[in-house]
């Protein structure tokens, strides 16, 4: 059983699963929403106490003032300490992996494990054309004529169930009607501090025990990345996800939780 709620003071919406068992706190990247991580939290939930979060600036969580990284990881430590997670395994997803990571360096005594999902955390290293939404002049009109698209592809993409299975073009057009519905003004003041430089000298301070997962076609964070990140990060383990691109989760979900599984188990 996957429910909504909502915490009334942080503005926060978010999916649960799950009574009892190890808890995991799922964030998703830039651009995406909570049920991204439906089929993840509909076969973990069966083990684990599960919580997928809207991230601020998406879906049903408002913005505020949380406009940076270092901020979205302050308000998902918030969310924590108001809940009552301890021993939380953490899985931070593309952008949410950047505040993932932040929360690793900030409150390790949070965490239990953490799982770097096609994270975004050497931002400055990936290819141009993820930057295209900054350049000037050019960056906000492309913004929004990729929302104004999504809005094209609304009447399928909102279609698509989220217990659709995997693949690529159906849960692309999934992910992009619902693009389509955030502020853009919120996105591009995520966007521009998703990019601002980080040292990637401080992931050595991360003390949790780190798995950085990758699909292995990712365009976007690609799989060299993922080895420059395991490698920054004492100890971390690597998993590859095969035929999955950004998205594994989403893309091949079965193969996703069975590799989650198998990590959990070890």
């Amino acid at each position: 059983m996957i429910t909504t709620a909502y915490h009334p003071e942080l503005g926060l919406s978010y999916l649960c699963a799950g009574d009892t068992g190890p808890v995991l706190l799922f964030l998703h990247g830039w651009g995406a929403f909570k049920e991204l991580w439906w089929m993840t939290l509909r076969d973990l939930g069966q083990d684990y106490r599960c919580f997928a979060l809207d991230m601020p600036g998406h879906g049903d969580s408002r913005l505020g003032r949380a406009a940076t990284i270092p901020c979205l990881a302050e308000v998902v430590i918030a969310f924590c300490e108001q809940m009552g997670l301890r021993e939380v395994i953490l899985f931070g997803h593309s952008m949410g992996g950047s505040v993932a990571a932040e929360i690793a360096l900030q409150r390790p005594d949070l965490l239990r494990m953490l799982f770097l999902v096609d994270a975004a955390v050497e931002s400055q290293r990936m290819p141009l054309f993820t930057r295209i939404y900054l350049l000037p002049h050019v960056g906000w009109p492309a913004l929004r004529l990729s929302q104004m698209l999504g809005r094209l592809f609304s009447p399928l993409g909102m279609r698509v169930p989220h217990a659709h299975g995997g693949g690529v073009l159906r849960p692309w057009a999934r992910r992009a009607a619902y693009l389509a519905r955030f502020d853009p003004e919120g996105l591009y003041r995520l966007l521009r501090s998703l990019f601002t430089h980080r040292e990637p000298a401080r992931l050595r301070g991360i003390t949790t025990p780190t798995v950085v997962v990758s699909g292995l076609f990712d365009l976007l964070v690609p799989v060299y990345l993922s080895y420059r990140l395991a490698r920054h990060i004492p100890g971390a383990r690597l998993a590859i996800i095969p035929a999955a691109v950004h998205n594994p989760m989403d893309e091949r979900p079965d193969d996703f939780c069975r590799v989650v599984r198998r990590l959990l188990g070890g």
